[in-house]
């Protein structure tokens, strides 16, 4: 009776220390691999936006964008332009409408194009191109082609713009 419990013994032993030296061997050669997956993104290819949400979330950033600059919101303004292009401009609240164009009155922002680029793993870049269009019950409405960048920081759900002269789109 001692003989097969030895023997079941040895045995579960031996596969514990197969599967050690498997999990140990896919460690060390398919690890890297792995990684080296993950932190491929070409930066360089840009594709035009076709998923129906994403559309209008970048949409949304845009809008709220419009609305501050609108009611000359010049604190929110500040939270929503990216750390970057505050950097390269020096921006600070009194000079921020010499660096993005006042708009005044309520404006519809419609987008007709937007384009994305990855940045990294969860940062996606967008080129926004639409039109605004000023609300207004008297004259007659005037729509605008209007320009943008949005970045978007999926692993932290926030965004940051940039005014662009969609030099993409021209």
């Amino acid at each position: 009776m001692y003989d097969s419990v030895d023997k079941n013994l040895k045995l579960v032993i031996a596969l514990i220390v197969i599967m050690a030296v498997l999990a140990g061997i896919n460690q060390i050669f398919f690890k890297d691999k792995a990684k080296v997956k993950e932190d491929k993104v070409n930066q360089d290819e840009i594709l035009l936006v076709d998923d129906y949400n994403r559309f209008y979330t970048v949409s949304s950033c845009v809008s709220k964008y419009l609305n501050y600059l609108a009611a000359n919101n010049t604190e929110k303004l500040l939270v929503l332009l990216s750390n970057e292009y505050k950097t390269e401009n020096n921006i600070t609240e009194s000079n921020i409408y010499t660096f993005i164009p006042k708009i005044t009155g309520n404006r519809n922002f419609s987008p007709k194009k937007i384009y994305q680029q990855r940045l990294n793993q969860t940062i996606y870049k967008y080129y926004v191109y639409g039109t605004i269009e000023k609300d207004s019950l008297n004259t007659s409405s005037s729509k605008e082609d209007y320009y943008i960048i949005v970045i978007l920081d999926e692993s932290t759900m926030t965004f940051a713009i940039e005014p662009y002269d969609g030099s993409m789109f021209k």
